[in-house]
């Protein structure tokens, strides 16, 4: 075994162990909440993991084209358009979560069209509240019974505009 394999085995290791122990340490630390989503509230902690990644912020303009004839369209600024976020969740029975009840919890949220505050690192997004536009699950594992412990949830919010 070379010199240079040795260096890159220890290096390996160091980075493993310095990366499982900041996983440790955030996931120890008190309160573990990352933010909230109505009755959802985003938790790393050492018993329950409750969290998204992907997190995606859409803005977009409205613009209307104006046809001229023998001409290039003219560009008209309309406003603002309404924000959309999308995330993915994964529940995992293992980190204290159950799938079913929290995808449920999504569902119905989704089909009541209640309008929620998003909130992350203790600050609201946007100026406005959210509502879930679409919900889509893909059970990952099942146990001997057919219970799914394990599923992975797209999320999509629509910015919620209550004045005209």
């Amino acid at each position: 075994m070379s010199f240079l394999s040795n260096i890159g085995r220890s290096a390996t290791n160091n980075f493993t162990k310095s990366f499982m122990n900041s996983l440790n340490d955030a996931l120890s630390a008190p309160g573990g909440s990352i933010g909230s989503f109505g009755d959802i509230v985003f938790t790393a902690s050492a018993s329950k993991v409750e969290t998204f990644d992907n997190f995606q912020r859409h803005t977009k303009a409205r613009i209307a084209s104006h046809d001229i004839i023998g001409k290039k369209p003219v560009l008209e600024f309309l406003g603002p358009a309404g924000e959309e976020i999308s995330f993915n969740m994964k529940f995992n029975i293992l980190l204290g979560v159950n799938p079913t009840v929290e995808t449920d919890k999504l569902r119905k949220m989704c089909q009541e069209g209640k309008a929620n505050m998003l909130i992350l690192n203790n600050k609201a997004v946007g100026e406005n509240y959210w509502v879930i536009d679409s919900v889509s699950e893909a059970a990952t594992a099942f146990n001997q019974n057919g219970v799914v412990v394990s599923s992975s949830v797209d999320v999509t919010l629509k910015e919620y505009v209550n004045e005209i």
